[in-house]
């Protein structure tokens, strides 16, 4: 999908874009402001269809500050639960 979604691309020419700390925003105005940033790189149906967010958060052991990202994703690996029934 990567290479699909490279060539099908609206976006010639990709800007810079500073990809902000949460600083304590709530996570719906962090995701949002994530998701237009890579939105201004990458424009095509592949992304609008297929790519989600992730969100990690980091946590300083020192001073406790709480840093979110919402970082995007188009393949997501889930393991699968073994089942007991065999066939």
């Amino acid at each position: 999908l990567n290479g699909l979604a490279e060539d099908l691309n609206r976006v010639q020419e990709k800007p810079y874009v500073e990809l902000a700390d949460s600083n304590g925003r709530p996570d719906q105005v962090v995701a949002r402001e994530w998701w237009s940033n890579h939105i201004q790189r990458e424009l095509c149906i592949i992304t609008a269809l297929f790519t989600g967010q992730f969100k990690s958060l980091l946590q300083c052991t020192q001073c406790k500050f709480d840093s979110a990202r919402f970082e995007p994703f188009i393949y997501l690996s889930l393991p699968l639960p073994q089942s007991s029934f065999r066939v």
